[in-house]
């Protein structure tokens, strides 16, 4: 008798085989799929399969079409939308042009078009931007000089997101005024003092003609596979667990780009232009040529010698990429190139004299206990005067835990706890130097020159596996003094501190010690915006603020200074506690290097 797969409700009691073979119903009975294998063979149900695939993929193909038809109808409305917004000028140059995916005609679909262009092992220039303009330098790739080189899960995105908005440069250059003399979509919202905020948001705004000497945070962006590009937080330039350094120079710099689009409304409008033309625009960018002429490096445009592709790009299969909801729809992959190319980075290209206020941070939190990191980086650009390192720290104990939580929430941690991790690591840094293991009082009785031999041999690589080094954090600051970073050049913000300053304490005490612009009459201006932005839930201040919101949306949320803190999935708090005896051994070592940390005399929020 032929078998029977039923899917659907089944029976409790199996039904007797027939006799005969029943036929076919010509109607199936509802809810139920019947497959009669005698019937039906497997290469009419893979033909089958194959014809529902291709009838889903035209009308992937058809829903395409209409996103892109009504995007491109919507786009003038935003566009038109946009002027009676905060910024509402017009972007400072024009969008990319139109185009299509498929690129030039007779360019061959393969991975890479050229090579890639020879790695440049010159540094970018690392003086100040008043320097470079006595030199006469004209046009220049910003290389970082603020530096947030510690500590990872303690609190830096929190940070970053307060900085971006405290001393984004539409808020530094612009102004207070009364509603009369405000123009149009530059003002913020009205308050009951008739006094508004006047915002900068064009680049030319930025200037010095426009600006004077305000220093701005200007940070460098990052490109998607969509060709869009928003504000970069992390390098892992010098080390700490990128593989950026072997690439050169150029691949710190990134691409070049005007600086129209560090303009908010830029890439606002930028994300609702046709993924084709943003693609076409990535491939331009990436297509170089190996540098050559007099100029250096960082001052030429893409002309010289052969066709390569730029260093900060990277080749793209379609077949595995996936673009956002919005976007998926209007790349055709069984028609469209298989290959494209994703310009992933740029720093800001100014001309010193014209903008002398940019000042561009690269958050990296895991540089300062980096043995690669710090050599690469007193090995090329030396400890430059007029850097700047922010370093967001916790007790090592929490620091330990927390970041073992945070991989374990990511899916990292293969080990059953965190014991299981720091004692090797302790035994292995024993092996290093059983002496200052021991005693690691000793350590604040050595040289500067004894000091970097000890970090050179006994820490790591800064990456995130080294939870013991990483968290013991007065051997990576003796060594970047020892390198030539002096103690004015440092300042450390406590975790705890950080969650319960006030947003004019917080943003005081960076501008004093960054020399970015506090514009205070224009945050006034939004105290409660500038409180979401830059006080922790345990702010009083943000409390307060955050319950009035919550009345109003049960979504809101009060942003946090560390998101992993209480998270127990994956039973991560249990695995993330210390056994006695690892316990007992790491906080001796902590004690004693908290100890000698708080006898440096460095400054502190």
């Amino acid at each position: 008798a032929p078998v029977g797969v039923y899917m659907g409700a089944a029976s409790s009691t199996p039904s007797p085989a027939p006799s005969t073979p029943s036929p076919a119903p010509s109607t199936p009975p509802s809810n139920n799929i019947t497959i009669i294998s005698s019937l039906v063979g497997l290469r009419e149900v893979d033909a089958a399969i194959a014809s529902a695939e291709a009838a889903l993929q035209k009308l992937r193909q058809r829903r395409g079409l209409l996103l892109q038809w009504r995007r491109r109808r919507r786009l003038p409305k935003q566009r038109e939308g946009a002027e009676v917004g905060r910024a509402a000028q017009k972007p400072s140059c024009s969008f990319p042009p139109a185009s299509t995916v498929r690129g030039e005609p007779g360019q061959a679909d393969v991975r890479l078009r050229h090579p890639f262009c020879e790695a440049v092992r010159t540094p970018l220039p690392s003086g100040s931007l008043s320097e470079l303009a006595a030199e006469g330098v004209s046009d220049v790739a910003v290389l970082p000089s603020l530096l947030v080189p510690c500590c990872a899960h303690s609190g830096t995105t929190f940070l970053w997101r307060c900085m971006q908005y405290a001393f984004h440069p539409e808020r530094v250059c612009g102004s207070v005024a009364d509603r009369a003399g405000c123009e149009g979509g530059r003002c913020g919202k009205q308050r009951r003092s008739g006094r508004v905020a006047v915002y900068a948001p064009l680049a030319a705004d930025w200037s010095r003609s426009a600006c004077g000497s305000r220093r701005y945070l200007l940070p460098g962006l990052a490109g998607n596979v969509q060709g869009h590009w928003d504000y970069r937080k992390e390098w892992f330039f010098y080390g700490g667990g990128g593989a950026a350094w072997p690439k050169g120079w150029e691949d710190y710099a990134g691409v070049e780009l005007p600086l129209c689009y560090w303009e908010r409304e830029y890439q606002r409008l930028l994300r609702v232009r046709p993924l084709a033309d943003t693609l076409a625009h990535s491939r331009a960018l990436c297509s170089s040529a190996q540098p050559s002429g007099e100029k250096p490096w960082w001052q030429r445009g893409p002309r010289g010698g052969g066709p390569c592709t730029h260093r900060a790009c990277l080749p793209l299969d379609m077949r595995k990429i996936r673009f956002g909801p919005e976007f998926d729809g209007e790349y055709d992959r069984e028609t469209s190139p298989r290959w494209q190319v994703q310009a992933t980075k740029a720093l800001p290209r100014l001309d010193p004299s014209e903008h002398p206020g940019a000042v561009v941070p690269d958050f990296t939190p895991n540089y300062l206990c980096s043995v690669k990191s710090l050599r690469n980086l007193r090995l090329s650009v030396g400890a430059p005067r007029h850097w700047r390192l922010l370093l967001v720290m916790r007790t090592p104990l929490d620091a330990l835990t927390s970041s073992y939580k945070m991989f374990v929430q990511w899916g990292w941690v293969r080990s059953a706890n965190l014991s299981s991790d720091v004692m090797p690591q302790l035994r292995r840094l024993r092996r290093c130097n059983p002496r200052l293991y021991d005693s690691p009082e000793l350590l604040g009785s050595l040289s500067d020159e004894q000091v970097l031999r000890y970090f050179e041999s006994c820490w790591g690589d800064g990456v995130w596996r080294n939870f013991v080094t990483n968290s013991l954090h007065y051997v990576c600051l003796r060594a970047w003094i020892a390198a030539g970073f002096s103690r004015e050049q440092l300042l450390l913000l406590s975790s705890e501190k950080l969650r319960t300053l006030q947003a004019h304490e917080l943003v005081d005490a960076l501008a004093n010690f960054t020399g970015l612009h506090h514009n205070a009459p224009l945050l006034a201006t939004r105290r409660e915006e500038l409180s979401a932005q830059c006080e922790a839930p345990d702010s009083a201040a943000n409390r307060a603020a955050w319950l009035r919101r919550r009345q109003r949306s049960k979504s809101s949320k009060a942003p946090l200074v560390n998101t992993h803190r209480d998270f127990n999935g994956s039973n991560a708090q249990v695995r993330s506690r210390l056994d006695t005896n690892a316990l007992a051994e790491f906080t001796r070592l902590a004690d004693a290097h908290e100890a000698l940390l708080a006898g440096l005399g460095l400054r502190e929020v």
